[in-house]
């Protein structure tokens, strides 16, 4: 893979197309100062993906690699560059053999990239470029003064360029890319986690009400059996008892005519007195209700008192309590303070233990001191000598193992010596094998490619096919998901209003207890609001909602007893008002005037069943409906103001002629609501059909789809199969290369280790010799000594025997200190650990006297408030003392009016006792009468209103029953548990199904995205792992190339590259270390401009020899280097130009004459820039030619 040809037009300087060739080995590119040389590595840069203008030396905006006029010429609307390289090798992963990347850029922002004519992203040449040293973040360009920053840049910016020679650039981008989708399966786990967390928190309660449901039609199911019993022999008894009281009654009735007449005269004398007593009988209850309420009052006090005082008796509780608790904490705290004090006294002791100890160590060093002394004094020669034989024995030994060791170097050099020599003669034998073997891979590999060249045409084929078939099957996915998320949405919908209608929303509070109770069991007979009952035209809600206005919530029931029970259910539940329409009393009337225009009766705008067509006639019989104000005014004056006239919008004149109006708000919404309710279900069954057709589209597409997958499964398998064996010929081939790479690489390497294996043998053996002879001359001396000693005698001098006395009882005074010092650090921590406790004691004890002066406060608020509460009853006492005596007189006065009316009917006692016997007993016999009838028409109308049974009928479902007690008690049990479950949703069972299905389904799928975090995390691993192995490999490669190139170039010294941090080896930054010949560098920035720019090149060059760049453009790297260092480095440049090309823009003499071909860059116009060409080898030749 080579670079051939350049194209640029409109990019900087060159705003004319300007084409340049490029050929094999080193091209050079020169010219003056800010003629444009550099605006060709620029430009190459940029069409290999540069996106910052900063790089390329821009303002910061791109629009600045765009021509930008001179005065002669006008500024160009687009950058254009164009790069074609040769890729016969398929180095780039093509199957062309000629690849051209071009990048266009406009004014207005827009940009496109190509390859081969293609448009493409730039992602895509991003990818192309992976790991080739061509791409923007590669090593391949390296733009003016860049060089000096792979010196100067810190440890971890220099990285980038390692990873692209080390080839794990594109493992770090699948990393990345890895990493990117699983904190995107992160994400979704998270939101999978909050819609199962929502659900499981609708499972359990629908779970229970789903079982309460069904627990309620059981108890239903029961009951109906039960009551359908009861109610079977209450209609017997009562039929019984009919009978019974109708033969009573007309024996009775003859007696009663005949008396009834005699009664009128009693009943006139009489009146005027039972009223007058009926009225003190209103005082008395009046009187006894007031001492109802003030006792009831009195009852409330007591109870106040009651709270206060056990709160009272709380608070002392607490006092007591408190105290008792801060009696027990002084005493705690009063053994914390002498345990403290105990161990302050053996701190105290042992301090001074280490005191006598330190002095005493003081004075054994001081006898120690003198007893040095003395023997130096005293002249002791023994000791003299003694210690002068040991220093000389210390020294022989010394010397003989220095001696030892170099002769066991000099063995191992020998050894290693001979074993490279054998080493370089088995090489040859193996170079020509290599060879063999890689000639033979090389004709294998291009089997292979010539075989997945094939295969990757086949697969195209079926590729673009299975992509239009996708995108068919795309669309009709796309069709059903939208078809079911608006089924979905509308049955949501659907779900809430019906929810609003079974609440019954918008209605009053009385209202829905009615529906309640009547739902219940409760009340008979409530059909339900008028809003429920209707149906409006549609277009006429509003217009009726105000016409009806509150009337929209009056109750329809079915008689006048179901109003006065719900009446009275009303009144005794304390649940408000409402307004009954009993089907039996309820009389409709209508208009049946001549309308004009638009008006309509309101009536006739709504549907209704026949039963109930009276009760609309009542409330709505007699309003007209009109289009608008204007014209309602008309009817109006026409009627003349007899009717109510209403507006579509809710406008109104009442009859009388006053007007009410303004913006409107629906009572309940019930009507647009149930209209809505109805276009929703219509809308599910157009849904479904739609659905249904998405489903069938979608299937056909899928099997199109499989069909062509399974090909280009089979397809991709035999490319897979002929990639994998190109990859193990191309593996093979590398391998093989790479071993006679290394065969030469190691043979060079081995003659220099020979080379310094015999200066380090000479070196050694030398040095071994030296020790010898200073070893013997030490024995020599330790012989004189020793004679000397035996000379003196083997006593011992008593100043030796008290130091070594005085010696050992400062080692014991040492130990001893080690012992008092760990004893006194226990006692200080226990010491610690007391004032901890000491501190918790003082915070509870200042906590419980705050608790006690709370009580007491409170002792002292509840005594007040107890002395205001006596103080009231003793009030209210006094006043039931006044309606007690108002009673008294009250009763007086009665018992006067009551006897007055005994003595008025003493002269007719008989008369009177005769008819108001006859007139009880004939009351009593018309009551039982009516109560005997009422009661079987009752139990037969709850029987059909209930089950719609009729007597015959319901015979047939009773159950067996002992007695009719028994049979109420059965009854009472089964209501009982039903009132005991509450509200009952029977909805809840087919809910919590739908529920806990989704709730399945979502536990499944937080399962599957745990499984592929998982997955995706072992990737990650993976590819770490073997980034690991590559970077590691191709960074000991790196470092051995730039140790002997820095030699190579600097004529000598060292060099190395090191990890900063080992153990993380895709992350650590990578530092430097030179030692040029004859110095000793500590920093790089002691190295002058030259020498930096010197060691930043051997790096490169170090990284070419282990992944060499196809081609490199080297922007003026040589520019601060000597005459001396360019030539070097030119040599190198052209030694290395048979594996890469160069394109080197440089002014340095020594460069230019190592390039094959020049291009000079003139501007011979103001701001625009020209290349001209010159071939040093055929300029060359033709010179050769003019000389002869």
């Amino acid at each position: 893979m080579r670079l051939k040809e350049l194209e640029i037009q409109g990019f900087k300087s060159f705003p004319d197309k300007t084409r340049i060739t490029i050929g094999e080995g080193i091209t050079g590119v020169v010219g003056p100062n800010g003629s444009g040389k550099s605006n060709i590595s620029d430009s190459i840069r940029w069409v290999l993906g540069e996106t910052s203008s900063k790089q390329l030396r821009g303002a910061g905006k791109m629009e600045d690699v765009i021509f930008g006029g001179t005065q002669t010429r006008g500024a160009m609307g687009y950058a254009a560059v164009s790069l074609t390289i040769d890729n016969s090798d398929h180095g780039l992963e093509m199957d062309a053999d000629e690849v051209t990347i071009g990048r266009r850029y406009y004014r207005s922002g827009e940009s496109e990239y190509t390859i081969n004519g293609q448009s493409v992203r730039l992602k895509d040449v991003y990818e192309l470029l992976l790991d080739t040293g061509l791409g923007r973040d590669g090593y391949a360009i390296v733009g003016q003064g860049r060089i000096a920053e792979i010196v100067g840049a810190k440890s971890t910016e220099r990285r980038e360029i390692f990873e692209e020679a080390s080839g794990i650039a594109k493992y770090r981008y699948r990393k990345n890319e890895a990493e990117r989708r699983l904190a995107a399966a992160e994400g979704n786990l998270e939101r999978l986690r909050d819609i199962l967390g929502e659900l499981e928190k609708r499972v359990g309660p629908l779970k229970r009400d789903s079982e309460k449901a069904e627990q309620f039609l059981a108890y239903s199911k029961t009951r109906k059996g039960l009551e359908i019993t009861l109610w079977v022999d209450s209609i017997r008894r009562a039929q019984d008892t009919v009978r019974d009281q109708q033969r009573k009654y007309e024996a009775a009735e003859s007696d009663y005519a005949r008396i009834s007449r005699q009664l009128d005269e009693f009943d006139t004398r009489t009146e005027a007195l039972r009223a007058e007593a009926q009225q003190l009988m209103l005082q008395v209850e009046e009187a006894n209700a007031e001492i109802r309420t003030i006792t009831e009052q009195n009852a409330g006090s007591e109870s106040q008192l009651a709270v206060l005082q056990n709160e009272t008796e709380h608070a002392n509780e607490q006092i007591r309590s408190a105290s008792d608790e801060l009696t027990r904490a002084g005493e705690g705290a009063k053994g914390i303070a002498q345990e403290a004090d105990e161990h302050k006294a053996e701190i105290t002791q042992l301090q001074t233990v280490l005191q006598n100890l330190d002095a005493e160590a003081d004075k054994l060093r001081q006898q120690l001191n003198t007893l040095e002394q003395q023997a130096l004094q005293s002249g002791e020669r023994r000791e003299i000598v003694s210690a002068a034989m040991a220093r000389m024995q210390q020294n022989a030994t010394a010397l003989q193992v220095r001696g030892a060791g170099l002769q066991s170097a000099v063995e191992a050099a020998r050894a290693q010596l001979n074993g490279l020599k054998n080493q370089e003669a088995a090489a040859g034998d193996v170079a020509q094998k290599l060879t063999e073997e890689r000639d033979a891979a090389a004709e294998h590999l291009k089997e292979c490619e010539e075989a997945v060249t094939r295969n990757d045409n086949i697969r195209s084929g079926l590729k673009l096919k299975l992509e239009s078939r996708r995108r068919q099957q795309a669309e009709a996915a796309e069709a059903l998901q939208k078809a079911a998320a608006d089924k979905n949405n509308t049955a949501q919908r659907i779900r809430i209003l019906e929810d609003l209608e079974r609440n019954m929303d918008g209605y009053q509070q009385s209202v829905k207890a009615v529906m309640r109770a009547a739902g219940g069991g409760r009340l008979r007979g409530i059909i339900g609001p008028v809003a429920g009952i209707i149906t409006v035209e549609k277009g006429y809600e509003t217009a009726i909602e105000t016409a009806l206005g509150f009337a929209l919530q009056n109750i329809v029931v079915e008689d006048q007893g179901c109003a006065r029970a719900a009446i009275g259910f009303l009144k005794d539940e304390r649940a408000g008002r409402a307004t009954f329409l009993p089907l039996d009393t309820v009389q409709g009337s209508r208009f049946t005037g001549r309308l004009t225009g638009t008006a309509e009766v309101a009536a006739d705008l709504v549907e209704t069943a026949p039963q109930y067509q009276h009760i609309i006639d009542n409330l709505l019989g007699r309003i007209i409906v009109v289009e608008d104000l204007g014209e309602a005014s008309v009817v109006a004056k026409n009627l003349g103001y007899r009717n109510r006239i209403v507006t579509m919008d809710g406008q109104v004149i009442n009859a009388g002629g006053s007007f009410t109006g303004g913006s409107t708000a629906r009572s309940v919404g019930v009507f647009s609501r149930k209209q809505e309710l109805d276009e929703l279900r219509a809308k599910v069954l157009k849904l479904d059909e739609r659905r249904a057709a998405a489903e069938k589209e979608a299937a056909a597409r899928k099997a199109e789809v499989d069909n062509l997958t399974a090909q280009l499964a089979g397809a991709e398998s035999e490319g897979m199969t002929a990639a994998a064996a190109r990859l193990k010929a191309e593996m093979e081939l590398d391998q093989l290369n790479t071993a006679l790479e290394e065969g030469k690489n190691a043979a060079a390497h081995r003659g220099q280790e020979i080379a310094a294996l015999e200066q380090q043998l000479r070196e050694n053996t030398a040095a071994a010799a030296q020790a010898e002879n200073a070893r013997k001359q030490a024995e020599a001396e330790i012989e004189t000594h020793r004679k000397e000693l035996e000379s003196l005698g083997a006593s011992t001098s008593d100043v030796t025997r008290q130091r070594e006395e005085a010696s050992q009882k400062l080692s014991d005074n040492r130990m001893q200190k080690l012992r008092t010092e760990k004893d006194l650090s226990l006692h200080e921590a226990a010491l610690e650990t007391l004032k901890g406790r000491s501190g918790e004691a003082e915070a509870r004890v200042r906590e419980l006297q705050a608790n006690v002066a709370a009580a007491k406060e409170r002792i002292a608020a509840n005594e007040l408030r107890a002395n205001e509460i006596k103080r009231a009853s003793e009030e209210n006492k006094q006043k039931i003392t006044a309606a007690e005596e108002t009673i008294r007189k009250a009763n007086a006065e009665r018992m006067e009016k009551e006897a007055a009316v005994t003595r008025l009917t003493q002269e007719n006692r008989t008369l009177t006792d005769e008819r108001e016997r006859m007139s009880g007993e004939m009351a009593r016999l018309a009551e039982r009468k009516t109560a005997a009838e009422t009661e079987l028409n009752t139990t037969a109308s709850k029987l059909w209103e209930e089950y719609q049974l009729t007597e015959a009928e319901a015979e047939k479902l009773c159950v067996p029953f002992a007695n009719v007690a028994d049979l109420r008690r059965q009854v009472a049990e089964v209501r009982g548990k039903i009132r005991a479950l509450g509200n009952v949703n029977v909805g809840a069972i087919e809910e919590y199904k739908e529920v806990k299905e989704r709730y399945d389904f979502m536990k499944a799928q937080v399962t599957d995205v745990e499984k592929s975090r998982a997955e995706l995390n072992r990737m990650i691993a993976e590819l770490c792992s073997e980034m690991q192995e590559m970077f590691t490999a191709s960074f000991k490669e790196i470092n051995r190339n730039f140790g002997a190139i820095f030699r190579e170039l600097f004529g000598g010294g060292s060099a190395r590259l090191y990890l900063s941090d080992e153990n993380d080896v895709l992350n650590s930054g990578i530092e430097i270390q030179v030692s040029p010949p004859g110095k000793v560098i500590k920093n790089l920035s002691a190295l002058s401009g030259g020498e930096q720019a010197l060691v930043a090149i051997s790096i490169y060059f170090a990284i070419l020899a282990v992944n060499p760049a196809p081609f490199c453009i080297l922007d003026e790297i040589e520019a601060a280097l000597d005459d001396a260092n360019v030539g070097r480095f030119a040599q190198y440049l052209r030694r290395v130009s048979d594996k890469t090309q160069f394109i080197v823009i440089t002014h340095r003499r020594g460069t230019m004459e190592e390039a094959d071909v020049l291009y000079g860059v003139t501007m011979q116009e103001q701001g625009v820039s020209k290349m001209l060409m010159l071939n040093l080898a055929e300029a060359e030749k033709r010179l050769k030619n003019t000389i002869k």
